[in-house]
């Protein structure tokens, strides 16, 4: 609030010419502040009647002046409008001392403001005064005017800022000027320090050109040795795959080349002989059961039936011919030889799909070492890792690592609940199991005389009595419910007064325990004094009997008169303090049986009422 206030009396002093100080400032009463309002707004409208006396004026023309200045320079409020105008008119501080800081914060902007509305404000006309020709056709003149010096005005605001880039730019030449004669001076005085040494100049752009070459010819060096090292290992591959295939024709000779070529020559001519023919036949025979398969219309099932019988006669006379030829005495003698035959073509065949088998497994782990081969390339040609990539990798597989512990401690902590609830639910099934036993049978009476015949009439019998029951029980449900609500008003009354009870309870516990350390605390004082009374009247017993001796002795002694008077006098007056104490100790003994009657007869009383 103080910065505003400083902010507001140095601009004011400004504006106005014033020579306000804060303390002055806020003295000032309503009327002050608005005079300073009205004077600043007339500043900002330049208008002559700055210094003008608001006091000539009445609060409304003041306050309607204000408001239509503070409307045309487009003043926001934060306050009612209502309030507003009311401040403003009594001249309250909290209402003009922001207006006076908005106006002259943005006084460039006001001023503007203040200066267009001179000429675009239009003159409100009424519509009566508009039917005449010549007020209408100044009317338009005017509108004409406002608009044209719109124009002259966005016109004027184009070329000042023109001038402006203008007025920029030219200083900027002027300074960009002197720039480059103060460079074109220092130029000239570096060339002239350095016309000495101009040799070095040249020696210095000979030293830089054979850095640049010998930077050239290190990175030439470099990829040569690169290309040597991949010629290496190419070369040392080539020289293992020369290496493996000399040792694989070592004692390789033509007739064993022969030989091997006949034997994948017989392999194949059995297998084209052989093994092709009968894999042909097989599927020439199986597409002319489908072509037949395919040439037979829909079968029903009486074609079906009539197939199954032939197909039964046909087996039994192939059996009935098998049996025939077996009970045949004549001896084959090729049978044997028949059966070597077969047993060869068996073993053959065999062979062959072996071989198949073999060829096949063969191809696919000749697939499987390409891919080695070209993965073994691929891995060769990339590039070692580098360290940091190498840390990237191991922290994100620490980081994996201990997700996966966190991961795997959770999974167990559940399991572990899953296992616990698990057994809760067993245990509850149990419990339920056997507090609800399901071994109960309905029983279903039926009266004797109940027949079919007599079913709607005992029916209606039974609907009658128990709409009779019915009715029967109805003020008896009634009466129940009532005696329900009692019985829960009553239920609420027995614990409020059982939990006032236990409240009263404790407190009389607490009492009663209070009153017994009493009494206690009481009986050993009374013990203390009974000691004490019994001490004092032994000591009373000693000093009567020393007075008797003395007594005896100040007889015997005359000489000793005075001295024994004295003594007895001290000998009396301690006897005389003794007594007083044994009298006062007597008198605290009786009040403190007193007390103990009283705090025996309170603890039996609240005994009896806890009982």
């Amino acid at each position: 609030m103080s910065e505003n206030v400083k902010f507001i009396v140095t601009e004011i002093n400004k504006l106005l010419g014033r020579n306000y100080s804060i303390i002055g400032f806020n003295t000032l009463n309503t009327e002050d502040l608005l005079q300073i309002l009205c004077s600043v707004l007339m500043k900002i409208q330049q208008q002559d009647d700055s210094d003008i006396d608001i006091k000539l004026n009445s609060p409304e023309e003041n306050s309607v002046y204000v408001l239509t200045a503070l409307r045309v320079l487009n003043y926001q409020s934060d306050v009612e409008p209502i309030l507003f105008r009311q401040g403003l008119v009594r001249g309250e501080v909290e209402i003009i001392h922001p207006i006076l800081k908005w106006l002259l914060m943005h006084i460039d902007t006001v001023q503007k403001r203040a200066y267009l509305s001179q000429f675009l404000v239009k003159v409100e006309i009424p519509s009566e005064y508009l039917g005449d020709s010549e007020t209408s056709l100044l009317h338009e003149q005017y509108l004409s005017l406002i608009d044209r010096f719109k124009t002259v005005h966005k016109e004027r605001e184009i070329g000042k800022k023109i001038v402006e880039n203008a007025v920029e730019l030219a200083t900027d030449l002027q300074a960009m000027t002197r720039e480059k004669e103060v460079l074109t001076a220092r130029i000239a005085k570096l060339k002239l320090k350095a016309e000495p040494a101009l040799h070095l100049l040249d020696v210095c752009k000979l030293l830089r050109t054979e850095k640049d070459k010998e930077r050239n010819l290190i990175s030439q060096k470099e990829q040569e040795e690169d290309t040597i090292s991949d010629l290496q290992n190419s070369l040392q591959r080539v020289e293992r795959e020369l290496y493996i295939l000399k040792r694989n024709n070592t004692g390789l000779t033509p007739q064993i080349l022969i030989q091997h070529l006949t034997g994948e020559v017989t392999v194949q001519s059995a297998i084209v002989k052989e093994k092709l023919p009968s894999e042909l036949n097989a599927k020439k025979n199986r597409m002319r059961a489908l072509s037949l398969v395919k040439e037979y219309s829909c079968l029903g099932a009486d074609k079906i039936m009539t197939m199954r019988n032939n197909l039964d006669v046909i087996s039994k006379a192939i059996q009935d011919l098998v049996e025939s030829k077996i009970t045949k005495n004549d001896i084959d003698k090729v049978g044997p030889f028949r059966q070597q035959a077969a047993a060869v073509g068996n073993m053959k065949r065999n062979a062959l799909e072996r071989l198949e088998k073999t060829e096949s497994y063969l191809e696919e782990l000749q697939s499987r070492l390409k891919e080695k081969q070209d993965y073994s390339k691929t891995l060769l040609e990339t590039s070692i890792p580098r360290a940091e990539e190498l840390k990237k990798y191991i922290n994100c597989l620490k980081t994996k690592s201990t997700l996966y512990k966190r991961c795997k401690a959770e999974k167990a902590g559940l399991k572990a609940e899953s296992g616990v609830l698990q057994r809760t639910v067993t245990i509850l099934d149990e419990q339920i199991i056997h507090s609800y036993s399901m071994n109960i049978i309905p029983k279903v009476i039926i009266p004797e005389n109940y027949t079919l015949n007599n079913a709607l009439a005992t029916n209606i019998q039974l609907s009658h009595s128990i709409l009779a029951l019915r009715t029967n029980l109805a003020p008896v449900i009634k009466d129940m419910k009532t005696l329900r609500q009692t019985a829960r008003e009553i239920d609420e009354k027995y614990r409020k007064a059982r939990k006032s009870h236990n409240t009263v309870e404790m407190s009389i516990k607490n009492t009663t325990s209070d009153l017994l350390s009493e009494t206690k605390r009481l009986k050993e004082k009374l013990l203390q004094d009974t000691k004490d009374k019994k001490q004092l009247q032994q000591k009373i017993s000693k000093i009567k009997l020393i007075e008797e001796i003395l007594r005896n002795e100040g007889e015997n002694n005359n000489n000793f008169n005075n001295v024994g008077q004295t003594f007895k006098q001290q000998l009396y007056n301690m006897i005389m303090i003794e007594q007083e104490t044994l009298r006062n100790l007597n008198k605290e003994q009786e009040k403190i049986k007193e007390y103990i009657i009283q705090y025996e007869n309170k603890a039996q009383q609240w005994n009896t009422i806890i009982s």
